[in-house]
């Protein structure tokens, strides 16, 4: 399962009919607003929302970001974790 990565979003599968999305912003040069993150049925319960999470923090680490969690699956994954809940906007 390959997560791919364009402006704004993290996905699985066809760019046109992704199968699992996480899509953000920019806010301002050290802010991403997080605001939605999907899953499609055919691969539910399978950890997708989990791995492009990972994928997003990841990035978001990399660039030393701080993150506007408006989705609610990003807030609660991040606010479960120390680590993450510092990057917090």
């Amino acid at each position: 399962m390959e997560i791919k990565h364009t402006d704004g979003r993290f996905y699985i599968g066809d760019s046109e009919n992704p199968q699992g999305v996480l899509d953000y912003r920019f806010i301002d040069d050290e802010t991403v607003e997080a605001y939605h993150t999907e899953t499609s049925e055919a691969v539910r319960g399978q950890g997708v929302a989990g791995k492009l999470f990972n994928e997003f923090i990841a990035y978001v680490e990399e660039h030393d970001l701080k993150v506007k969690a408006d989705c609610s699956y990003v807030e609660k994954k991040m606010k479960e974790d120390e680590g993450y809940s510092r990057r917090l906007a």
